[in-house]
């Protein structure tokens, strides 16, 4: 009995952390100081996916200003959204009524916030790139280089033009462990939420959210959102995941998912696996032809698996190594019609579904390749 009570004597206290309420809260209280501090004159921008920690920070935004006295909402907040238009076209409806919802309550709320949706220009659209000019696809890793010119160009556009005098980011270190790194590296001081872009140096950044775990967002997205519902984010991600943990309890053991899932490109060609678009394919049965053509895709464009398809130069006409170099004009052409036929096999499933058509490329875009395809025939043979 002696020795228990000893042991007990020794015992650290059991502390409870704070509620994800007393959280929130403290959140939403350090946004309304910032938004009040007239010493950082110029609106803020949002960078927006419309993703569930997009959407989170938002919301925290936008309650603090529901707060606040109408006499007090000086600052104009500019929410930014990058269209790739290659988007999974579920997340890309998504992410474009969201932005209109937003607008609308915006408006009628008599909240200084604004949406907006940018995308990249036409010569460095995806398909234009890959299709029309025959480049290789990008990898995961330095050569990436689709994710800067299909989201993070256009928004620095935007940025570059509107100078906000703070961005505000949804990043989490609970996101990925490459993540977190990146955020460390970015911020002003260990423990601070706050940093500069290391893309446009004279723009600081705000992580309101970067200590909250995946299941505080999915907690706090159970309620609505302040420009409504939020069931069809929820929708989203459990049909990307197959099956979620969305009432996890808080700090309790995490579910077999806690809807982490990455929504992209539906034709990314860095991944392995599509899982989030191949899992909403066994609920949106149109979605199947895309998921194959990313596949062909791919697989054509492999180098090492199809080195005939290489022209062993670049378009300047640099010699390569076999198996290098841009595609073949014929190929391309070939995988314009595939992408073609991925369009009407998918809009034939969704006719019976009684959905509207879908377009997975412009007509801008398609006189475009063609244009590129006759000034290669003519100017460039080595890419024949």
């Amino acid at each position: 009995m002696a020795t228990a009570i000893q042991l007990e004597l020794f015992e650290e206290p059991i502390v409870e952390g704070p509620t994800l309420e007393e959280e929130v809260r403290a959140i939403i209280d350090e946004i309304k100081d910032l938004y009040l501090d007239r010493s950082e004159a110029g609106p803020w921008a949002i960078a927006c996916s419309f993703g569930k920690d997009s959407t989170t920070v938002l919301s925290l935004v936008a309650r603090a200003l529901q707060e606040m006295d109408a006499a007090d909402r000086w600052r104009q907040v500019y929410v930014v959204t990058s269209d790739t238009r290659i988007e999974n076209p579920e997340m890309a409806d998504y992410a474009h009524s969201q932005s209109e919802q937003v607008n609308e309550w915006a408006k009628q709320s008599g909240i200084p916030i604004r949406s907006h949706i940018v995308w990249r220009e036409l010569k460095r659209s995806f398909w234009v790139q890959h299709l029309g000019k025959g480049y290789p696809l990008p990898g995961n890793g330095r050569d990436r280089t689709c994710t800067h010119s299909l989201k993070i160009e256009p928004q620095n556009k935007f940025l570059q033009e509107l100078k906000p005098s703070l961005l505000l980011l949804g990043t989490r270190t609970d996101e990925s462990s490459r993540r977190a790194r990146t955020i460390e590296k970015y911020r002003e001081a260990r423990e601070s939420r706050f940093g500069y872009s290391p893309y446009q140096k004279d723009i600081k950044f705000y992580m309101p959210i970067v200590d909250l775990t995946t299941e505080d967002i999915w907690e706090f997205l159970q309620s609505p959102l302040p420009w409504g519902s939020s069931i069809e984010i929820r929708r989203l991600y459990r049909e990307a995941t197959g099956e979620c943990g969305l009432l996890s309890p808080r700090k309790a053991t995490k579910g077999r998912h806690a809807c982490g899932a990455r929504f992209g490109c539906w034709v990314c060609p860095p991944v392995q696996r599509d899982k989030s678009t191949e899992n909403m394919a066994l609920v949106h049965e149109w979605l199947l032809p895309l998921t194959e053509y990313r596949k062909e895709l791919k697989e054509v464009w492999d180098g090492k698996k199809h080195p005939e398809n290489r022209s062993g130069k670049m378009r300047k006409g640099k010699v390569l190594k076999e198996g290098q170099g841009c595609i073949r004009v014929p190929v391309r052409k070939q995988m314009l019609g595939r992408l073609l036929e991925t369009e009407q096999e998918a809009n034939a499933i969704r006719l019976e579904d009684g959905l509207l058509p879908l377009k997975l490329i412009s007509d801008e875009e398609l006189a475009t390749i063609r244009a590129q395809w006759e000034e290669d025939e003519a100017e460039r043979p080595w890419l024949l």
